[in-house]
């Protein structure tokens, strides 16, 4: 059971099937794919496969870094054996320099009549695969997390108040100071700005801001900025008479003509209607009027915008970002180069010494034969 729950069969089987899952999910959003059962199983199914098979290379991961210098034999293929050396003794010492100045982790010891000597270097890169597998757990464990998440949205209009959907956050509202449209130096628009209050179970709990790119968080829940619009203040005397809260270009009728309100930065810009066409226009400001008849006249009071903040509590969100960071900081660790290990045993009376190395990157390892070789002509 465990050789299978370890398997690089089951781990393929498990990434196919989230991504086609993770596909199907962004396209066709509706069906909520992340939070269903099936997808948490695979996620956890994941998760045990990764474990399962970090915490069994564990022990050789262990056992290479506490291991201690001891003999080599002559019958490994691996050995090399250097017969009849003119001043051993010289050579040894010039051999542990050379480990030292490449900063390899050097241990002696001596038995048997036999120096013993273990150079070791790149233990980072050693670990890197199993911090990498760990990283891979955090994240999925994240994304599992992740996948009980809660969000809404909640339209305010400034200086009201709305509820948080009480899926998020329970007792939370919103109190919308002021919304602003920033445009850059060419006019173009720049962002949307919200300032608002917070109040939890009845107090005043802060006073944030959110724009595009930059939420604002407060104990677990975030609010980002999701949309907007405009409703205009006007007041209609005549037989529809009464104060209007007219909203952003919808068409409406009075005095049998077709008209709507739309906001620009230069003010409200009324068009009037003949079918399809547009027939008139007019920019009203604070205070002016139009009038439909002689006793029928809309006048404009004032401009009413409206924030929609997307309000989303996702406890899963910091476990996936510490994971991501780890595995950055895991892909660092393969870059530091490959681990290395260089046996080596002096026998003093019978003036040879044998040596092996070990390292996966032959290249690398064929350059520290080539190295201790050379070491040897010099000397």
């Amino acid at each position: 059971m465990l050789n299978f729950l370890s398997s690089i069969k089951l781990a393929v089987i498990l990434i196919t099937t989230l991504v086609l899952a993770s596909i199907f999910a962004t396209l066709y959003p509706a069906l909520n794919v992340f939070g269903s059962f099936w997808f948490r199983l695979l996620l956890l199914l994941f998760c045990m496969n990764l474990f399962v098979c970090t915490l069994r290379s564990l022990p050789s991961l262990f056992t290479k870094i506490r291991k201690e210098p001891g003999g080599l034999s002559k019958e490994s293929s691996s050995v090399r054996i250097i017969e009849n050396i003119d001043n051993l003794s010289h050579y040894k010492k010039s051999l542990l320099h050379y480990f030292k100045t490449k900063r390899y982790k050097i241990k002696e010891r001596s038995s048997n009549g036999q120096l013993n000597i273990l150079a070791q270097k790149g233990f980072l890169n050693l670990v890197a695969p199993h911090l990498l597998h760990l990283a891979l757990i955090i994240v999925l464990l994240g994304g599992f997390i992740s996948s009980f998440s809660s969000e809404g949205k909640v339209k305010v209009f400034v200086g009201e108040r709305a509820d948080v959907p009480p899926n998020v956050a329970s007792n939370m509202v919103i109190e919308v100071n002021d919304f602003q449209t920033l445009y850059d130096t060419q006019g173009a628009i720049e962002n949307w700005v919200t300032d608002f209050n917070l109040y939890v179970n009845g107090n005043k709990a802060r006073t944030g801001t959110t724009r595009v790119n930059n939420p604002f968080k407060y104990k677990g829940v975030v609010f980002y900025q999701k949309s907007y619009g405009y409703n205009h203040l006007v007041e209609i005397a005549g037989e529809q008479e009464g104060i209007y809260r007219v909203p952003d270009g919808k068409i409406f009728k009075l005095e049998d003509q077709f008209f709507n309100i739309s906001y620009t930065r230069a003010g409200a810009l009324v068009r009037f209607f003949r079918g399809h066409d547009v027939v008139k226009t007019q920019i009203l400001k604070k205070g002016d009027k139009i009038a439909f008849s002689s006793d029928t006249y809309l006048q404009y009071l004032d401009i009413h915008p409206f924030t929609v903040l997307g309000v989303k509590k996702d406890p899963g969100t910091k476990i996936v970002m510490s994971g991501f960071l780890l595995m950055s900081m895991a892909s660092m660790f393969f870059w530091t180069g490959r681990y290395k290990e260089v046996l080596i045993s002096f026998n003093d009376v019978e003036n040879k010494f044998y040596f092996t190395v070990s390292c996966k990157n032959k290249a690398v390892k064929d350059g520290i034969i080539e190295d201790i070789t050379k070491k040897l002509e010099v000397e």
